[in-house]
């Protein structure tokens, strides 16, 4: 097969210069001092000793770039340092580490679950759905393996493809006897998948040796599917024994639990571990439906992202519905057991909803992007294939080879656990933890269909992501009356090994814009002048964190270098022991836009006890968000945010609106020529004229926003 020409290595990522790096800190930590604490934190970065050291051990990290670039010219100077985070964490990867993906619905599908027709009964849906998704997948691996794979390019830039290279057969792998960090291992000759389905796994080899896929079609791999999930309604008590649930552990539990596998006389369940760690991916066929009613959303997103936790207690209700006898009383039946959590996952539910869950030490969301865009788009121009032959592909399907089935296992094996007394109590306590990890977060979905990236750009001169932004700290104002550190991460793919530099969205441009809204002198005038420079001052900071030019890497970068090379000879230099370093480090506001047609929406959980994890989708109509955190008035919170984008479009169109109510009648003029109403959604608000006489309207999102409070309760100088 003929390989696409090799695309041109992306430059190596820069070290920035030391100065820039420190004139960029203080820059992000600023807004959120007061003029005590920055005095203090500018005191200790610009001190001769804090800089003397801090130049020692960036000449050292430019030392160790250059032997780096020799020794493996595919890296990067914080690869090593990246990994080390990730796999060094202890705490459980649900909701800490892993986030998702749920892909748009599949209109070519109709749902039949409820009905039982169909080919698979009551599994139609589910088993056709997955099928064309695992098809789709393959390809993507085979274009991947076979080096055919269109590079990703962005303004005729070609980003770095190394990330694509961990995506399949790797698994995240606990901490040894005696060591202190997880390992990312990856199989690079894996060809098969295990399918899980009510907690049982299987599993079965989907390419051959040349890594084409084996089944040729979706439809050919529908019978493996459905036989599986016969096999899972058939089994009794089929969650007796959910292995799965082991890598919802801590680390350190994980790894005393496959130590004991490990060492055990009968190998039988070591070999199981084997099989599935070293698998392409995971097919996860969940045995419930969700609909698309708010709570059903939210219950749909906590089961891509942790799992549903639901357990039985009530015995008279249990046997009046028939859904439970007795020995299934207070077991775990929640979608939480049916996952492994530590590979990539392909989620699909009885109803066709489809998702993707994976924990990305190895990658990140911009590559599992690229997959979920590709086998989506293959997906559905399947079914127009069937239609027609002039349909463009995504694969190269046309110069695909025959496949090798030859000593290939193409029927569905079931992987058969053994359990002793040490492991069912292990599974138990396993299940009883990560319901409680579940039932302390809470997750809210807002489809906001007012206005999207289209509206953004031609009425208020802003970049999407950029005003975005700036709606989530008035939200978070509104609610707290204060501003806290909120990330977002830049992509940095330009480069080799590029991941992310953390974009901070907290500016004194942004502090003033906020401030705008809840200042009864300000006039509409001033906040639409004061979002744009604040959405400007964002898209200026993005772009220099994408082009390596941030502060948190670099940073974290010479911390990783004292405590690697000279702990014990050097002083810790001042900036790290500084509040200023805790302060960064603390995201209270975690967000990230990853947007594509593809997706319905997407989440992962909050990085801090008492933080918010925004995870949001930005269409030219439309914005999805989904906002993950543990009970902190999350429902109110995401009612903040959708009132905040209605409140800054009135501000925009207040004289548009004034006009047409005026025309129509519905409003009555006052003073200054300016109209109100008591009955419109769409009140007169702070006029552009700030003199008393026109402070008396204020549309009734802004009355939200205050929450029954008026401009002369509301203090708008912290």
């Amino acid at each position: 097969m003929t390989s696409s020409p090799a695309a041109p290595a992306p430059p190596r990522l820069p070290i920035p210069p030391l100065q820039d790096t420190l004139d960029r800190f203080l820059a992000r930590v600023e807004p959120l001092q007061d003029v005590r604490q920055n005095k203090k934190t500018r005191r200790a970065v610009e001190s001769p000793e804090n800089k003397e050291l801090l130049a020692a051990l960036h000449e050292k990290l430019k030392e160790y770039d250059s032997e780096l670039a020799k020794e493996q010219p595919e890296s990067s100077y914080i690869e090593k340092f990246w990994y080390d985070s990730y796999l060094e964490y202890d705490a459980s990867v649900v909701l800490n580490v892993n986030p998702y993906f749920q892909l748009e619905d599949d209109p070519t599908i109709a749902d039949t679950s409820a009905t039982d027709s169909g080919p698979y009964g009551f599994s139609t849906v589910q088993v056709k759905r997955a099928a064309k998704l695992v098809s789709s997948t393959l390809k993507f691996i085979r274009e991947l393996r076979h080096g055919t794979m269109r590079p990703d390019v962005i303004k005729g830039h070609h980003l770095s493809m190394d990330q694509y290279k961990k995506l399949f057969g790797s698994s995240r792998a606990p901490p040894g006897p005696g060591e202190q960090s997880c390992h990312l291992q990856t199989d690079t000759t894996s060809h098969h998948v295990i399918v899980m389905y009510k907690s049982q796994f299987y599993w079965f080899d989907v390419l051959d040796t040349d890594n084409n896929p084996v089944f040729s079609t979706p439809e050919d791999l529908e019978w493996n599917l459905y036989s599986i999930i016969q096999d899972g309604d058939a089994t009794e008590n089929p969650t007796a024994t959910p292995f799965g649930v082991f890598t919802t552990e801590s680390r350190r539990v994980w790894s005393n639990i496959r130590d004991y596998i490990y060492n055990s006389s009968d190998n039988s369940n070591w070999k199981i571990l084997r099989i599935i760690e070293s698998a392409l991916f995971v097919v996860c066929l969940d045995d419930v439906a969700f609909g698309d009613s708010p709570r059903e959303k939210r219950e749909l997103a906590k089961s891509m992202l942790c799992g549903t936790s639901r357990i039985e207690l009530d015995f008279k209700k249990a046997t009046a519905a028939a859904t439970a006898s007795p020995e299934q009383l207070n077991v775990q039946h929640g979608t939480c057991l049916n996952r492994w959590f530590d590979k990539l996952q392909l989620i699909i539910t009885r109803n066709g909803k489809a998702g993707i869950n994976f924990e990305h030490t190895g990658f990140d969301g911009h590559t599992v992007l690229r997959l979920a865009m590709d086998i989506y788009t293959d997906s559905i121009l399947s079914f127009a294939r069937g239609v027609s032959n002039n349909v463009a592909d995504i694969f190269n399907d046309r110069d695909a080879a025959e496949p090798h089935s030859a000593n290939l296992i193409t029927i569905p094996r079931k992987l058969e656990w053994k359990a002793d007394s040490f492991l069912l109590s292990s599974l138990h306590f396993a299940e009883t933890r990560i319901s409680d990890l579940i039932s302390q977060y809470e997750f809210v979905t807002l489809d906001f269909d007012r206005y999207g990236a289209d509206h953004i750009k031609a009425q208020f001169k802003c970049a999407p992501d950029a005003f975005t932004q700036q709606v989530f700290q008035v939200a978070y104002y509104a609610l707290y009356g204060k501003f806290e550190m909120t990330y977002e991460p830049a992509m940095t793919k330009a480069f080799q090994n590029g991941r992310t530099e953390a974009i901070r969205t907290v500016t004194p441009e942004c502090k003033r814009f906020v401030k705008s809204l809840f200042d009864r002198n300000a006039t509409d005038d001033d906040r639409m002048t004061f979002v744009q420079q604040a959405a400007k001052k964002h898209s200026l900071i993005t772009r220099e964190c994408s082009m390596g030019l941030g502060q948190d890497r670099h940073l974290y970068a010479l911390y990783c270098m004292w405590n690697l090379y000279y702990r014990d000879s050097m002083p810790l230099p001042p900036i790290f022991s500084d509040k200023a370093w805790t302060l960064l480090n603390t995201n209270t506001i975690s967000t990230s836009n990853c947007g594509n047609p593809c997706l319905k929406n997407f989440g992962f959980g909050p990085v801090t006890a008492n933080g918010f994890g925004i995870g949001y989708i930005i269409r030219d109509s439309s914005i999805s968000i989904v906002v993950a955190s543990r009970h902190r008035q999350t429902h109110r919170f995401v009612s903040l945010i959708e009132r905040s984008f209605l409140e800054i479009d009135h501000i925009f169109n207040r004289d548009a609106q004034d006009e047409a109510a005026v025309a129509s009648g519905a409003h009555t003029p006052v003073s200054g020529g300016r109209s109100t109403s008591a009955s419109s959604d769409y009140l007169v608000g702070m006029r552009r004229d700030s003199s008393a006489a026109n402070i008396s309207g204020k549309s009734k999102d802004l009355r939200f926003l205050l929450g029954g409070y008026d401009y002369f309760d509301v203090s708008v100088s912290g």
